[in-house]
């Protein structure tokens, strides 16, 4: 569903930021929605612009120059209130005559103005629309930071998810969330897990209870936020098939959250195995792919060499 914010806690969260005055507030309110990111031209991003008369924008921003082709066009002004226009923020301190104002009062729509340039006020309005109205969606799972590398742990409920991310956390890595990870998407390709309010700082072990990280190891073993670049399923070994696991390069596949393909990593788990140490080692692998390495090329390069010798 898509995320929705009003138009006057949008005004009013921007007060200080824009400095500016209202100089009409309609009384009833209307809310702003989108996707930010969405590929088609009614998104968060098409929420706001420059006066455009071809694809109107909801929140339009005008400075002197813009202003003044009203002005000389009033033709064009009527044409610029067909639109679905919600917010009028003039730049630059300009202002509108008694005519112009008053029609956009009849129409219900919010006027403000500010003295910044019309540039920073776009760059400004664009960042807080894409920021509220970013897509999210919780997942069941631990996220934890290793050495740097945002990990989603995954899998069945008493599998060990908290239990390895406490030996995570005493191995001096980061815990961000237990249980529930809520996932934003906060650029085109970037997906970032939030800890919700309620279950910060807290783990969940069974057999111990609730654990608050933050007291045992400190403020410095809790982060609120993290970029999630590898999805770590652990997986029954009994249950998994071995002998579809390539040897070479793991079973690797993607998990798609909010329309984003992240690398998931399934990870067969038995008593044997110390799963830190593995985790370690995957974050590891996916910090050498993404500065552009890549092991099994240089592992099969290595043996081609040797053969070549022998």
């Amino acid at each position: 569903m898509e995320r929705q914010i009003s138009l006057r806690r949008l005004c009013e969260d921007l007060h200080k930021e824009m400095f500016w005055d209202c100089l009409h507030r309609p009384d009833k309110d209307c809310q702003l929605c989108g996707d930010p990111w969405a590929e088609d031209d009614i998104g968060g991003a098409a929420l706001v612009g420059f006066l455009n008369f071809i694809r109107p924008h909801v929140v339009q921003i005008a400075g002197t120059c813009e202003l003044q082709f009203l002005r000389d066009n009033p033709l064009s002004f009527e044409q610029f209130l067909t639109g679905k226009l919600s917010l009028l923020v003039l730049c630059e301190s300009e202002t509108l005559s008694p005519e112009l104002l008053e029609a956009l009062r009849s129409r219900q729509v919010a006027v403000m103005t500010t003295a910044l340039e019309a540039p920073k006020v776009l760059a400004r309005l664009q960042l807080y629309l894409h920021r509220e109205l970013a897509p999210r969606q919780q997942v069941h799972g631990v996220l934890v930071d290793v050495l740097g590398v945002g990990l989603l742990l995954q899998g069945e409920a008493g599998i060990g998810k908290s239990e390895l991310a406490l030996e995570l956390v005493s191995r001096g890595h980061r815990l961000v969330a237990d249980d529930s990870v809520l996932c934003v998407r906060e650029a085109p390709q970037v997906i970032t897990g939030h800890c919700p309010a309620p279950l910060r700082n807290f783990l969940e072990v069974r057999g111990l209870g609730i654990i608050n990280i933050r007291e045992f190891f400190g403020a410095a073993a809790i982060v609120r936020s993290k970029r999630i670049r590898l999805v770590v399923e652990i997986q029954d070994m009994q249950d998994m098939e071995l002998g579809d696991i390539d040897r070479l390069q793991g079973k690797v596949d993607n998990l798609d959250i909010l329309g984003v393909p992240l690398t998931r990593l399934r990870i067969p788990v038995s008593a044997a195995r110390n799963l830190a140490v593995l985790v370690e080692a995957a974050a590891r692998s996916q910090y050498v792919k993404e500065s552009g390495g890549d092991m099994l090329a240089d592992f099969e390069e290595q043996v081609r060499l040797s053969v070549g010798e022998e």
